[in-house]
Formats: C-alpha cells, sequence, structure tokens
C-alpha cells in the first residue's frame, strides 16, 4: 500500500487537461431525432387562441357572479305591483326579537346582586348581542331562512338561560331554591 504522500506525488504528476482522441459530435448528431424548426405563426396563433379562452372564462365566471349576487342598485325605482302588504303581518325575526327582549327585560329588572363566579356576565350578554345582530343583519338579506332563524332563537334562548342560573344563584354562591 502506498503512502499518502506518494499518492500526492502520482496525482501531481498527471496532466491538467486531456483531450479526447476524437471529436465525438458527430456520432452522438447522428443518434439524435431530426428537429423541426417551431413556426412562429403556431406560436402565435396558440397564444391569441390561450388569450381569447382566458377573456370568455373571465366573462362567464363574472357574469355567473353577478347573476348569484345581485346588487341592490338593480332595484327598480318605479314597481308596475302597488297593492300593499297586510299592515298586520309582522315578520318573524321582530316577534321573535320583541318577545325575547321583553323576557331579557323583566329578568333582568328582577336580577339580585350577582354572584362573582360568573366573572364579567355583562361581558357575555354583550357577546350575545353582537352574534344576534349578526344573525339579524343576515335575515335583512334572507327573511325567511329556518336556519337563521332557529340561530336566532338558539342564541336568544342561550341568554336567557344564562340570565335565569345568574339569577338562581346569590351573592354568597349558594342556590336560592332550584338546582342548577
Amino acid at each position: 500500500m502506498k503512502s499518502e504522500q506518494e499518492l500526492d506525488q502520482l496525482t501531481a504528476a498527471l496532466p491538467r487537461e486531456m483531450q479526447p482522441t476524437q471529436d465525438l459530435w458527430p456520432s452522438l448528431e447522428a443518434q439524435l431525432p431530426e428537429r423541426r424548426p417551431v413556426k412562429k405563426r403556431q406560436l402565435l396563433r396558440i397564444n391569441q387562441m390561450l388569450g381569447m379562452a382566458a377573456a370568455l372564462a373571465l366573462v362567464v365566471v363574472v357574469g355567473w357572479r353577478v347573476m348569484l349576487v345581485p346588487d341592490d342598485s338593480a332595484v327598480p325605482v318605479a314597481v308596475k305591483d302597488t297593492t300593499m302588504p297586510d299592515a298586520g303581518a309582522v315578520p318573524v325575526k321582530y316577534e321573535m326579537t320583541r318577545q325575547f327582549e321583553t323576557i331579557k327585560a323583566e329578568q333582568l329588572a328582577q336580577m339580585a346582586p350577582h354572584s362573582d363566579n360568573f366573572g364579567d356576565w355583562q361581558y357575555q350578554m354583550a357577546s350575545w348581542d353582537q352574534a344576534i345582530d349578526q344573525v339579524s343583519g343576515a335575515l335583512n338579506y334572507y327573511p325567511d331562512d329556518p336556519r337563521l332563524l332557529a340561530q336566532m332563537q338558539g342564541l336568544y334562548e342561550q341568554q336567557l338561560d344564562y340570565l335565569r342560573l345568574i339569577g338562581r344563584v346569590d351573592s354568597t354562591a349558594y342556590l336560592m331554591g332550584e338546582e342548577l
């Protein structure tokens, strides 16, 4: 086995560059498939077709979007049907709001000083009020949507249940009667 120094000397003695004995390109070129030049007109025509397809897709998507979400300004000013809706008919949203807000006001008026076990209960009430306002806003766009009405009713019921729970607990955190 040769030492490291002997190997270093042998590698230093090797030539830095080697030239091939013959030019290998002609044999490689003969093995390649024949190349056909691409015509510029074909590329131009493909680009034009892609541009037209993209423009058509944009028009279709925008038109479809406009049809799904009509703009409020598109409502005609003059309405041909001049019949007035029944004055006694109150939308469900307003009736539900009136009922729950009445009950909520009664419960808040009857509340004694609350326990600190509930933390900042007014913040919780404000959170429910904010959620109710958001559902109410959605009901302005979809007034008869049963899911939105059910969600609004559920939020009101949660809020009233929370008020009942606070009302049942006195300031020393003992129950005033019924079990929680």
